[in-house]
């Protein structure tokens, strides 16, 4: 099982949006203290300093202040979801294996899990690279998947494998649990089952709009869910 990382294990949304405010100051475009800029919790940052209207010159410098403050400070300005650590540890009794897919930088995520001491329970830790190169969720989700074991050339053409192969060639029995669009077009894109939780950061109508095979609304639930999907 697969989890989005900001907005699903986490709630990041004091140390991300203040981030991207110190970015937007640094390259003289400042936002208004009031501004709600929770929107941004989830999608790749340079789509975000994109739909934010910041000029395209701008956007490498604005990524480069964001990361190094959000590394220094942003990072440890979060909480775990309430509820989640018993999640992970439920399933991970179960034998589940499980993986973080985020639009972060993999040494980033890393870190914000040792920090909150959940590392432990994750087998695979995908995220953006850390040089900016872009990568789609779909991408991350398929490093994620890789780094578990899974060929996910194959499995997306839905190939058998051969005489002697390892049978996880077969399309991966997995879950993609996340909270935004990008997280359930990441987990379909590698057919894999989406799960979005509503504690996180979708704005009005657009998990609706992305339609996963399971929404719901606690940890509590979504274990209950992880464990019926067998």
């Amino acid at each position: 099982m697969l989890f989005d990382l900001d907005g699903t294990l986490t709630d990041p949304a004091a140390g991300i949006t203040d981030s991207f405010r110190h970015a937007l100051a640094e390259v003289g475009h400042p936002v208004d203290p009031s501004l709600d800029l929770t929107w941004i919790i989830g999608p790749p940052l340079r789509e975000n300093f994109r739909i934010h209207g910041l000029p395209d010159h701008l956007h490498t410098r604005a990524v480069d202040v964001f990361r190094a403050r959000h590394t220094d400070v942003g990072l440890f300005d979060a909480a775990l979801v309430p509820g989640i650590v018993a999640v992970l540890e439920s399933l991970r009794g179960d034998g589940v294996a499980l993986g973080v897919a985020t639009a972060k930088p993999a040494g980033q995520a890393r870190t914000t899990l040792e920090h909150f001491g959940i590392a432990q329970h994750f087998d695979a830790v995908s995220g953006a690279a850390a040089d900016g190169v872009h990568l789609s969720k779909a991408e991350i989700v398929a490093d994620a998947l890789r780094e578990l074991g899974f060929d996910t050339a194959r499995t997306a053409a839905g190939v058998e494998p051969r005489d002697g192969e390892p049978r996880n060639v077969e399309p991966p029995n997995v879950a993609m649990v996340g909270d935004r669009v990008h997280d359930i077009e990441g987990g379909r894109a590698n057919r894999c089952v989406t799960v979005a939780v509503s504690w996180g950061y979708a704005q009005p109508g657009e998990l609706d709009l992305a339609g996963p095979d399971h929404l719901v609304h606690s940890p509590e639930e979504l274990l209950i869910l992880l464990g019926a999907l067998g």
